[in-house]
């Protein structure tokens, strides 16, 4: 009898997943799981994606404008308390991605792969700690490298192609910080957020030259905008001496000051590391060659009529 009811108590214990062994209890483990997203400007959604993508760049100004960029990430459980998050950059080319060294020469690695601790709020939200490893590959091509220059792409300011381990640059956990992950019964991301906003405002709003020569843009009014031959870039004179070119592709903005001469009618551009550009006259229009301060890739033809320019800077 006694044999009889022990059975009976294991095969209950046994098909509710549970083994007791002495006064531990060890639980079936729960099912891992995926959560991901993908931002791509044919999905429309690229607008959507966060300021920060845990990668070596911010890409949500590129993938606003090329449709060949993505970004993919996933975040998985492992329902217990450990989680894997990775973050992937790449370009599409022909319904392929593209990779490093194809013929394409657009393929570009940008992956961070990040491993640490996460909380399930009980509410479609899930918020992972501070990761306790972190992987970054950062690898571009022929042409991808103008995309690296635009975008800023640096790990901790190392700019050099390569793969990045936080077993190495411990300060690497940074780029994943604590986040709030909000997801979906679709096993969908749905948007996600810094814990602690209030430590990155002021990095994100005064941080960097851009800010800084955005601000001094600003403190001046328009006095003529000139779009390049190719209406992809454009170049704005203000009326306290400074310019902005705006590369609208790309999503890069670069500042300097200018210079006219009203006799010569000629253009005197000094960009934000001192290098000095001149328009010249084309009869009646006044013609320039502007390239990004950052990178000769990123270039403008600009062609003004003379009489225009001279109206506008009077």
């Amino acid at each position: 009898m006694k044999k009889s009811v022990a059975a009976v108590l294991t095969a209950g214990i046994m098909a509710a997943g549970v083994i007791s062994s002495g006064l531990t209890v060890f639980a079936e483990d729960a099912e891992e799981k995926t959560y991901s997203v993908t931002y791509n400007l044919n999905d429309g959604n690229t607008e959507d994606m966060p300021g920060f993508q845990f990668l070596s760049a911010d890409m949500k100004g590129l993938t606003s404008y090329d449709s060949r960029l993505y970004v993919q990430i996933d975040l998985t459980l492992d329902g217990k308390d450990g989680y894997k998050l990775v973050s992937d950059c790449y370009c599409v080319e022909n319904g392929k991605k593209a990779e490093v060294g194809d013929d394409t020469g657009i393929g570009v690695t940008m992956t961070t792969t990040a491993e640490g601790t996460y909380t399930d709020n009980g509410d479609d939200t899930i918020t992972i700690d501070t990761p306790e490893h972190v992987h970054h590959d950062m690898f571009t091509d022929t042409y991808s490298i103008q995309m690296k220059e635009a975008a800023g792409m640096n790990v901790l300011g190392n700019t050099e192609d390569g793969s990045y381990d936080s077993d190495d640059l411990p300060e690497m956990t940074s780029m994943v910080p604590e986040t709030v992950f909000t997801v979906n019964d679709k096993d969908e991301i749905v948007t996600y957020n810094y814990l602690h906003p209030e430590d990155y405002e002021t990095e994100e709003t005064e941080d960097g030259a851009d800010a800084a020569a955005s601000d001094s843009a600003a403190a001046g009014n328009e006095l003529i905008a000139i779009p390049s031959d190719d209406e992809q870039t454009t170049f704005t004179l203000f009326d306290n001496g400074t310019y902005e070119f705006y590369f609208a592709s790309y999503d890069v903005k670069d500042n300097g000051t200018y210079a006219y001469d009203a006799d010569s009618q000629t253009l005197t551009i000094t960009d934000a590391n001192g290098k000095e550009t001149k328009s010249e006259a084309d009869g009646d229009n006044v013609k320039f060659h502007y390239e990004y301060s950052e990178s000769d890739q990123l270039t403008g033809d600009f062609t003004v009529e003379a009489a225009a320019l001279a109206d506008a800077l009077k």
